[in-house]
């Protein structure tokens, strides 16, 4: 009898669908939100606010190229990680 605990093969190819749509949405949000932040950085006169946007601006497109890399090394059907293997 299988276990309930372990989804059937359909069911985690179905999560892992899921997880990578999440992944790539949270990173194009991550993108959006930097992009809106440029155009509020470009049009702001305060220097110090405009450093701080900036930085910013770096973390978000940073996290949005870090999330897109996790999601094609941990669900690469070749990678040792794959989460298909664990399935």
């Amino acid at each position: 009898m299988p276990s309930t605990l372990q989804p059937t093969e359909t069911e985690g190819f179905t999560l892992i669908r899921n997880v990578r749509k999440t992944l790539d949405s949270i990173a194009a949000n991550n993108e959006d939100a930097a992009f809106a932040l440029m155009r509020a950085a470009e049009s702001t006169r305060d220097e110090v606010l405009r450093q701080h946007m900036l930085r910013l601006i770096h973390r978000l497109n940073q996290d949005a190229v870090d999330l897109r890399m996790l999601r094609d090394e941990v669900f690469n059907p070749t990678s040792k990680r794959a989460l298909s293997a664990h399935i």
